[in-house]
């Protein structure tokens, strides 16, 4: 199936550039509402998902969308994932508390799909501008650049990634903090798209979550794969993106990847 990369990012960007920007620290209480705690949707949100979800579409016939605003209020659209059909996953905006609190980083995330695997994702960041994006077996890029993953120290203390542990087990938080702090430096920015940015930089080695829904991993593990990173769940076993289970760890190579298990989760009950 060719992928049209350039239409494609034209397209995120417009969403962007029309339906998010112009609200950012521009949005009254009333555009913003709480779908669950700790979980925020605003009308910039929804304005960028109803625009890609035609464009997409448009561009692939015969495609589906999977939208994270569209699936909250209809969850049986989760069933498209199993379509023959290609599938557009759209993130309209990651990282929402962020952008409705008026601060980075946030972002526009979408992933292209097909019978569970991840064809194509593109993760955009209108505030600096960079475009993050990767094709299966065709490498992944950041502004145009190919991206390859450096070699590992092998010293956990140089070790520096994403942690999230906002929707991790009070079972499992202990031992992971414990952990972390043999790692280097450890953070929670609220937005994945950021994390898998970092780690295309090279600013971090690994990425930490429990909670994995598909519209905030399947582009970004995409692309760590593509740089030769590994991804996995906690136990080890494939991280397949249309599947629904908890935690998730991408590394950039297989002995960051065990270091970051054995320091953050190994020994726990609840963990997988």
């Amino acid at each position: 199936m060719p992928i049209d990369h350039q239409r494609i990012g034209e397209i995120i960007r417009q969403a962007a550039n029309e339906h998010v920007l112009p609200l950012w620290r521009n949005l009254q209480q009333d555009q913003i509402e709480e779908k669950q705690r700790g979980d925020f949707v605003t009308v910039a949100d929804k304005a960028s998902e109803a625009f890609l979800t035609p464009e997409l579409a448009n561009l692939l016939p015969g495609s589906l969308v999977v939208g994270e605003e569209a699936v909250h209020a209809d969850p049986g659209l989760m069933a498209s994932l199993d379509s023959e059909h290609p599938v557009w996953v759209i993130d309209p905006v990651d990282g929402t508390a962020n952008f409705a609190a008026g601060k980075t980083p946030f972002a526009v995330m979408v992933c292209l799909m097909q019978q569970g695997q991840s064809l194509a994702g593109w993760i955009y960041d209108p505030v600096a501008e960079t475009m993050l994006q990767a094709e299966r077996g065709a490498g992944a890029f950041l502004d145009g650049e190919r991206l390859q993953f450096g070699e590992p120290s092998g010293v956990a203390g140089d070790i520096n990634g994403a942690l999230s542990t906002k929707y991790l087990p009070e079972e499992m938080r202990p031992f992971t903090l414990r952990g972390a702090g043999h790692l280097g430096h450890t953070q929670s920015s609220g937005c994945a798209a950021y994390d898998y940015r970092a780690m295309a930089r090279g600013d971090y080695s690994f990425s930490f979550y429990y909670r994995t829904m598909i519209w905030d991993h399947a582009p970004g593990t995409l692309v760590v794969e593509e740089m030769g990173g590994m991804v996995a769940r906690y136990d080890g076993s494939p991280y397949l993106p249309a599947v629904e289970a908890y935690g998730l760890i991408s590394a950039s190579d297989p002995d960051t990847w065990h270091t970051v298990r054995r320091l953050l989760v190994e020994a726990q009950p609840g963990a997988y």
